[in-house]
């Protein structure tokens, strides 16, 4: 059998640096000091993975908007902390809320960022990762034909969108009912053709006999080499690290009572 050689880590150790990245994005509530550490982190790992991050914050603009809706909804319905901006009564800005809207944005950047990090291999090694750690091949196959069929759904809408700017269309000057009532009519034939995609998919694994042995062989296997074990290391050390952190300080509320 060969083996996989490539100077990047193991696909398994990207696997746990992903999880320990989404499972801390998921599980800080409201300390945004250590959120920014996770994404700083994760940041990190991205560039020594060679991710493109320009590409990747080029794309999330709009997360500034989604940030200022959450906050002022926050601040308003749910105001707690400092005041930082009211009218009469009524506040319009809080630290609570505040906190709460960047914590929403931070914790997208970091889901995207580690999805990121699995497109720098490509689908034949994390299917044999996935295989390695003792999950089904039906399943790991099923998570890359995922992966795959997500960027050329979004290539399909990219090309509807594009079509219609051509033929003299300018979606900013558009209204909002109106915006959203052409997003529906675009998103139908990129489903269709995604699905026809997935049809002649199916037709052609069924034709290749697939899964009709119980075993399968590798023709490419995978590796742990001492680099990876040391990574490997590293990556739960540093989990424990930030989960005793975390989960025993809150770094937001002490800088909060320091400026105060």
């Amino acid at each position: 059998m060969a083996k996989v050689t490539d100077k990047k880590p193991d696909p398994r150790v990207i696997f746990a640096l992903v999880l320990f990245f989404s499972t801390f994005g998921i599980t800080i509530r409201m300390d945004v000091v250590a959120m920014a550490v996770i994404l700083i982190l994760s940041i990190i790992f991205a560039k020594i993975l060679g991710v493109k991050l320009g590409k990747v914050f080029g794309r999330l603009k709009r997360l500034l908007q989604i940030m200022l809706l959450v906050t002022i909804l926050r601040s308003f319905f749910e105001p707690s902390g400092i005041v930082l901006f009211a009218i009469g009564n009524t506040p319009l800005l809080t630290s609570g809320g505040l906190a709460v809207g960047i914590l929403v944005a931070l914790r997208l950047i970091i889901f995207i960022i580690g999805a990121s990090m699995l497109t720098v291999y490509p689908a034949r090694a994390l299917i044999q990762a996935m295989v390695q750690m003792k999950m089904p091949y039906e399943i790991a196959y099923m998570v890359s034909i995922g992966l795959r069929f997500v960027p050329q759904f979004a290539e399909e809408l990219r090309d509807s969108l594009t079509a219609l700017q051509l033929r003299g269309v300018v979606l900013e000057e558009l209204r909002l009912r109106k915006r959203l009532s052409l997003y529906s009519y675009l998103l139908l034939p990129a489903l269709v053709s995604s699905l026809q995609q997935a049809r002649e998919l199916a037709m052609s694994m069924e034709m290749r006999a697939f899964r009709a042995m119980d075993t399968r062989t590798s023709y490419f296997t995978l590796s742990l080499k001492s680099r990876d074990w040391v990574m490997m290391v590293g990556v739960i050390v540093m989990m424990l690290t930030v989960a005793f952190a975390t989960f025993n300080f809150n770094f937001f509320e002490m800088i909060m009572e320091m400026i105060v």
